[in-house]
């Protein structure tokens, strides 16, 4: 059985060579959509004429895209976020889902934990300065010994909390989920604690309907004045329009962000003239290890499908009960 398999990711664009080769191996055809994701509804649908399989960005995979794409089977995510797959719609229409756990998570603690030195110490504003010809102090505030606070605390928030042991950081979380459990480390708290405590606090929660725009201006207010907010998470964590106010009131110190809730940023969005404010493209996952891993794991679902396997990191489980299973196992 010959499958035709979408490519929307840019990451398996740039390093997917090798789990390519593993799906021509297995018979698969791999094509590219005209332009990296995230693709529209109407392009999307264009893309997957004949397609069996999509390694995908995070473009929108809805009840419309389903129907209008019967051949479609599986839906792997090259990357560890869900919240652009409507899953209920997924299992409903037989069609697969599947991510990327774990493949990025060491990339993005780097990434957030760098990001996290580079405010402090207004690195980026010195590299500015000095390419424009300046020189001048900046000052900064230290990271070493100070209180850092994780909300969310999954694989790649108890990454970032290993990397703040070296720093000797006192290490708070908000989790609901692991409260109980608890993490060696790591002091569990309420949510209004970690804001009031916190010198830095970094976001790594999923973008669930509970948890849009948790972070508004109550949440910014509790904050210290002198504190730091990162986020690498998802962009619908943030009320970008309550950031921008506490950061041009003063009301926290400054912040980084990777994510925001319209992708790419808009070249007039505010976010870009918000005082204090570290941007980056979207690229905390984009590491050369993290996304040929991310790369191969996509491939890997796609090839275990297509022999009749049922694979791992199947985000909607709910989809081998249903009547619709467009695939045979």
């Amino acid at each position: 059985m010959d499958w035709k398999v979408l490519v929307t990711a840019r990451a398996f664009w740039v390093s997917g060579q090798e789990a390519e080769a593993a799906l021509e191996a297995a018979g698969c055809t791999v094509v590219r959509s005209e332009r990296p994701g995230p693709l529209t509804e109407d392009e999307l649908i264009a893309a997957l004429e004949g397609c069996q399989a999509v390694i995908a960005s995070s473009d929108p995979y809805n009840a419309r895209i389903f129907a209008s794409c019967p051949d479609l089977k599986i839906v792997a995510r090259c990357g560890v976020g869900t919240d652009s797959v409507d899953m209920k719609a997924a299992a409903e229409a037989g069609v697969v889902a599947t991510n990327t756990p774990g493949a990025m998570s060491e990339a993005v603690a780097d990434f957030a934990f760098g990001m996290m030195l580079c405010i402090a110490r207004s690195l980026h504003e010195g590299n500015a300065l000095m390419r424009s010809g300046g020189w001048n102090e900046l000052r900064g505030s230290s990271v070493y010994g100070k209180t850092l606070g994780l909300v969310g605390v999954g694989r790649i928030g108890r990454a970032v909390a290993e990397r703040a042991k070296g720093f000797r950081m006192r290490v708070l979380a908000y989790d609901p989920a692991l409260a109980e459990r608890g993490v060696e480390g790591i002091e569990f708290t309420d949510l209004e604690t970690l804001l009031r405590e916190s010198d830095y606090v970094s976001a790594h929660a999923p973008a669930t309907p509970e948890t849009k725009g948790m972070f508004d201006a109550a949440k910014f207010h509790m904050m210290k004045p002198t504190a730091f907010f990162i986020n690498t998470a998802r962009g619908a964590l943030v009320n970008e329009t309550d950031l921008i106010a506490a950061l041009e009131n003063g009301t926290i110190a400054g912040a980084a962000l990777d994510v925001y809730t319209q992708e790419p940023l808009p070249a007039d969005h505010p976010l870009r003239r918000a005082p204090r404010c570290l941007l980056e493209p979207h690229n905390a996952f984009n590491a050369l290890e993290s996304t040929q891993e991310m790369s191969r794991q996509s491939a890997v679902t796609i090839i275990d499908l297509l022999q009749g396997r049922r694979p791992d990191n199947v985000c909607n489980p709910a989809v081998w009960d249903s009547p619709q299973l467009r695939t045979r196992l």
